[in-house]
Parts: C-alpha cells; structure tokens; sequence
C-alpha cells in the first residue's frame, strides 16, 4: 500500500535523525534518571526480561528527549547494538501525518526492515516512542506486544497525563520513572559541569524522613564535601543558587539569559495548556483563556490563600469549572497541591495550597506582567517555599511513596507536615533570612513530633539542637 509506504520512509526519517541528534548531545552531562533507565537497558541486555516496559512521565520542555537520545546513544555506540535494531518514533508525527497507531507503525517496521512478524521477531529490537500521549492507544498496544514476544524492549516518554491511560493491566507489566525539574543538583552538572563524589541528595531525604542522628551525621558529612566541591564555582554559591531558584529549573534554559529563560518557559506553560490539556479532558476554546487566569492568579497568590471559590468569584465563573480545570492542570504536573493535616472535615473545608512543579514557572509568569521584583527577599521566600514544596512533593513520589504531605490548617504555624509510614508528625518551616523557630516549637508541642526542620539561611551548615534540623535553602535544593 502506499500509506504503509509513506509511513516506512517516516520510519526511515526518524532513524536518520538519531544520527542528527546523539551529535548535539554528546557532551551532555547524565542526569540520575538516565542512570536508572540505563540499569534497566543492562538488565535486559542480560537477559532479565520482564524489565522491557518502560515509562517516562514528566512535563513538557523537562528534558525527556535528551535522555531518550543519551540512552539511543548508549545502545549504539557502547553496546554495539545495531541501528538497524533501534526504533525511534515521535507519537505527534505519526498521528499528525498517518492518522496511524503505534502497533500498526511497529508491524511495518519489523515487515519492512526485518522480514519478520511480531510473533516470530527472534532478535532484540529497541523501540523509543517520545510524546506517546498523542496515541491513546499506546499502553494497550505495549501490553499487546509484551504479551506476544519478550525480544522488543519498550521505553515511553510523554506528559504526566499518561499516567490516565495506565490501566491496571498495563500497570503490572510496566517500570515508572518520573522525570522532575532540575535540582540545584542537577542545575550545577548541567551548567558547570560539577558532580559530587557523594549522594548528598539520598543523605538529605533520609535524615529529613527519618530524623535520626546516623542520618543526620551522613548528611552533614556529605555537605561538606558538597561545600568543598562549590569553590570550583567561578561565582559564588549563594549567586549560582539564586540564579537557579528563579530561572533555571528546565534543562532546555541552561544556556539562555535570565530573560531568555523566562521566555522559554512561557511558551512551555503555553504549549502545556495548547497541546497537553485537551488530550485530557474535552473543553471549548474559549476555556483556554479561563485556564490561563487560573494560572495567572495562582502565579500571584501566596501560597494559603488559594480556594476554589476565590479563584471562581474573581473569575466570574463556577466554582466547578475551577476544580475541573485544577484538576487537569494537576494531571499534566503542572501544578500540584497540597491538603490541610488533620480529620476529611479540615480537607473538605480547607483551601487547598497550590504550587507549581518549579519556582521557576512561578518566576517566568510574574517577570512576563512585571508583577515583583524578583531580587527582592519577598519574592526570594516565596520562591523558596515553593521549592520545598516540590522537593518534598517528590519525595512523596519517587522516594517515600507512604509519606503524606500537609499544611497545618491553623494561623501561625509552620508551613508544611510531613506524616511518615511509621506515624511520625514532622513540621517544616521555610524563609529566607534569620529564620526563627517559634512556629516549629509549636507545631512540635501541638502535634508531639520527635523533631522539626527549619529551611532557612539561620546557619550556614546543617545544624541540630534540641530536635530542631535547621537546613540552609541551599542544601535543602539538592533533593
């Protein structure tokens, strides 16, 4: 047929541009997520061969191409795998162009490369699908292929959304790794080029969940090297950190001036709510300027003074737009929230506390209408809150799936809870400057907690007295 003709020379294209792109990412440095995918390549060239479905979920413009390539690249190049056995495909392309599905691309591609069927493939073939959202059918016909032949290895990229094709079936067969914003970790790698002989990152989480002194000792050990390692920084620390936290938490900015990045990261929330948004729930056009107002205004609240019903007054809308439109924004990642503590009458009656998934998407909107200054120690503190509020919420994604993450609902408390497996109340509170510790103490009596954490600049190394961890913001960004 001629359509299957046109769609293996775009199969053909796409393996050319492997070629294109491995070239522009070769000096790249290696994020951990490509280290974790990377195991999973290693293992199945071992022959572990239920380790073969991969999923990348994370936010547009977050960098999961560039992995995809590094990982191609891996294949290619260090294992020797042949080109002939990778399949790159971008699901936007083939569902722009061939109105065609991802089981039906990889027949041609085995019939027309391989000579071969499916069932009968006897060699190990690589297949990367990037955007794989834009093909709803993409997770059943994985599992399709799972199920059929173990020689044909899987990894998907796309939004966070995909997760709402994920059927309890797929589920079963397949291995997540959700891909994040930059950390100040991951910002001096990329940037400068600066690794740490230590997982000061793992330190950090640990002694944070579990508050004991043999955690807190290896976190204070790591930090020094962490610290010792910063003066091959050409500017000080403290500047680079504060760069990062108001612009730099995509990779694609790296390279970009503060104002350049600001602009990236525009179009980005523009492509999320243009491209992302509408594969998830049905709305009219004229919804997508409701959508970005709800953006807008979350973008200039503090956080704790967000609630549907304030969002819907000022909008002239229902409140129930507002929570159908939450909720999608929270499905493409863009946002999450954060619940009060306490009983499900306090989180029926309470505000929800929104935050974006970076400062830096906070950031780039307020600098686009000139909101505030962003050198300023307001903004500065409500940037570092947000950055907290996004570690900590991944902590509860990747690390400590038992963690719950609250806010305490009453006035002058701290401004986040963690709740650990083991029942463990612990407060947080964050600032910029002398931070003092007063709604910690508080919370600590109130709630009965074994410790507190302060994020703050109060001291300059992680400090513990009298069950209080005061973390300096800095150190706190390497989670």
């Amino acid at each position: 047929m001629v359509f299957d003709e046109e769609l293996n020379s775009y199969i053909k294209s796409k393996k050319r541009e492997i070629n294109k792109q491995i070239v522009k990412i070769k000096d790249f440095n290696h994020r951990d997520e490509y280290f974790k995918v990377k195991k999973y390549l290693d293992d199945y060239l071992e022959g572990v061969l239920e380790k073969r479905f991969i999923v990348l979920p994370g936010l547009r413009g977050i960098g999961k191409s560039t992995i995809v390539y590094q990982l191609m690249d891996y294949l290619i190049n260090t294992k020797n795998v042949s080109q002939k056995n990778v399949l790159y495909l971008t699901m936007d392309g083939l569902t722009s162009y061939f109105q065609t599905d991802l089981l039906h691309t990889i027949d041609i591609f085995l019939e027309k490369t391989h000579k071969i069927d499916k069932i009968n493939l006897d060699k190990k073939i690589f297949v990367f699908v990037d955007e794989c959202h834009f093909d709803k059918k993409w997770a059943i016909s994985g599992k399709i292929i799972y199920d059929i032949n173990p020689n044909i290895f899987f990894l998907f990229t796309g939004s966070s959304n995909i997760n709402l094709e994920i059927n309890t079936e797929v589920a079963r067969r397949m291995f997540k790794e959700q891909i994040f914003p930059n950390n100040f970790k991951d910002y001096l790698l990329l940037k400068h080029e600066i690794s740490f002989n230590c997982d000061f990152t793992k330190e950090l989480k640990n002694m944070i969940y579990f508050g004991n002194n043999k955690f807190i000792n290896r976190a204070i050990d790591c930090e020094e090297i962490v610290h010792e390692k910063l003066t091959c920084l050409n500017n000080d620390s403290k500047i680079e950190f504060e760069k990062f936290l108001k612009s730099y938490g995509f990779p694609s900015t790296l390279n970009l001036d503060e104002e350049e990045a600001y602009l990236q990261i525009n179009t980005i929330i523009s492509n999320i709510v243009e491209k992302d948004i509408f594969p998830v729930k049905s709305f009219n056009t004229s919804t997508i300027d409701v959508i970005r107002r709800i953006i807008l205004y979350i973008a200039l609240q503090k956080p704790g003074t967000t609630s549907h019903q304030k969002i819907a007054n000022y909008l002239s809308i229902s409140p129930t737009t507002v929570r159908e439109i939450l909720d999608v924004l929270e499905k493409t990642q863009l946002i999450f929230n954060i619940k009060p503590y306490g009983g499900g009458g306090k989180i029926l009656k309470k505000s929800w506390n929104y935050y974006f998934l970076s400062p830096s998407l906070k950031a780039a909107i307020n600098f686009e209408i000139g909101r505030y200054d962003l050198d300023s120690e307001e903004c500065l503190g409500i940037l570092a809150e947000n950055l907290v509020a996004s570690a900590l919420y991944k902590m509860t994604k990747v690390d400590f799936k038992y963690m719950g993450l609250f806010y305490p609902p009453n006035k002058g408390s701290s401004n986040f809870i963690i709740r650990t497996k083991f029942d463990d109340v612990i407060p947080i509170e964050v600032g910029i400057g002398k931070k003092t510790k007063s709604q910690i103490i508080k919370d600590m009596n109130k709630y009965d907690s074994k410790y507190g954490i302060l994020v703050s600049n109060r001291y300059e190394q992680i400090t513990h007295i009298d069950n209080i961890i005061h973390i300096p913001l800095m150190s706190f960004s390497f989670i």
